[in-house]
């Protein structure tokens, strides 16, 4: 019982046999291989032994124990023909101290937590353990999901982007592959596997357009963030435009008050958005039609999402004021969508706190020039 065990714990090719421990060292097996004759790598040809050494190696891991050692005679070879001198390591990837299946179990054992809790929990080297990482870790991440979120984010701000799928209940990492246009948010989105009923996105038509090649069926829900972010961005640069405001109130506090609702506001806050509104009909349009897309997006039933919405197009649609009617013709556009948006309870916050984490990682690292790394770095922070 005890062999079967340490073969389990311990996995070796059927050319080796495992001996048991000795009670002074019981973490370190002694190994010993079938004799089998060693071709040369580079003709084939037989070859003799030239030296041989007894080594050992790190190979598995114990809870309560620690690294588990092999310990065998790792021979040099010389080829008869070609002359050539090798070390002979048995197919087992045998590096300084470590084989291959140990590199790649600590490896595995990193995604979803730091580096540096593995190498303080396995008493490596923090170096160490990030370069065998960098080596073995895979950007392929497969994964079922029912409801995803998609979104873009800068490798490098203003020149190069990339495309990230998350799951909307955990937060998990599905997908991430570079670029932003629509061949790469089909191929982002095809990766994720299981049925997918909704997929959450911004405005943009990219985005429409992959959902509905992939996920025909599944809703499209766009993000409530970026429909607030419509009206707040142009209520802030029509303040920014008035500069006079500027000698009354701070410009952050003006933002504020006009963003925020009305009944979170505190009493001061509530007198300046009061003022501002008196002081400029643009902005009183954008403010009203702010507040009444809010009331759109409270609605409970489809029913009463229709009625809502179909008032509020009906309104703006053809407004004199600029930013609302292009508002208006946006979800004009995606009408559909935007009655999935209010019917469903899915949003987009999880993908903006990746977001943000992304942006701390790429400060952290000083920029990545290898994209491969970077979204090997990103699969070690958030997780699979």
């Amino acid at each position: 019982m005890s062999q079967q065990f340490i073969k389990l714990i311990l996995p070796l090719p059927a050319l080796f046999q495992i001996q048991m421990s000795s009670d002074e060292e019981p973490h370190v097996f002694p190994v010993i291989p079938d004799t089998h004759d060693i071709p040369c790598p580079l003709c084939e040809k037989k070859t003799i032994l030239h030296s041989r050494k007894r080594r050992r190696f790190r190979h598995g891991h114990a809870w309560g124990v620690g690294a588990l050692w092999i310990e065998l005679d790792v021979p040099r070879q010389r080829c008869l023909s070609c002359d050539l001198t090798f070390v002979y390591d048995y197919g087992l990837g045998l590096v300084r101290a470590s084989t291959e299946v140990f590199r790649k179990g600590i490896t595995e054992r990193c995604h979803g937590r730091t580096i540096s809790d593995v190498a303080h929990e396995y008493e490596l080297p923090y170096t160490t353990v990030e370069r065998w990482f960098y080596q073995y870790a895979s950007v392929d991440t497969v994964g079922h999901a029912t409801h995803i979120l998609v979104d873009e984010f800068a490798t490098r701000k203003g020149h190069h982007y990339a495309t990230i799928v998350l799951d909307a209940k955990t937060g998990r990492l599905l997908s991430i592959v570079p670029g932003r246009d629509v061949s790469a948010i089909t191929a982002a989105l095809q990766v994720v596997l299981g049925d997918v009923r909704s997929v959450v996105s911004d405005f943009a038509p990219a985005m429409a357009k992959a959902t509905t090649r992939v996920f025909p069926n599944a809703a499209h829900v766009l993000d409530r963030f970026h429909l607030i972010q419509f009206f707040t961005d142009a209520l802030r640069r029509r303040r920014r435009f008035l500069n006079e405001t500027k000698r009354h109130h701070h410009i952050r506090v003006i933002d504020r008050a006009l963003a925020c609702r009305p009944e979170m506001l505190a009493p001061e806050d509530r007198e300046v958005a009061h003022s501002c509104i008196l002081e400029d009909a643009f902005t009183q349009d954008l403010y009203r039609g702010l507040q009444h897309i809010r009331y759109v997006l409270k609605a409970t039933c489809n029913r009463q999402a229709h009625r809502r919405l179909t008032d509020w197009l009906d309104r703006y649609q053809f407004h004199p004021c600029g930013p609302l009617a292009k508002i208006a013709k946006a979800i004009r556009g995606r009408e559909e969508a935007m009655r999935q948006t209010i019917v469903s309870r899915l949003s987009n916050g999880k993908m903006e706190g990746t977001n943000n984490k992304i942006k701390l990682i790429k400060r952290r690292g000083y920029g990545y020039r290898n994209l491969e790394r970077f979204f090997l770095r990103l699969c070690l922070e958030l997780g699979r």
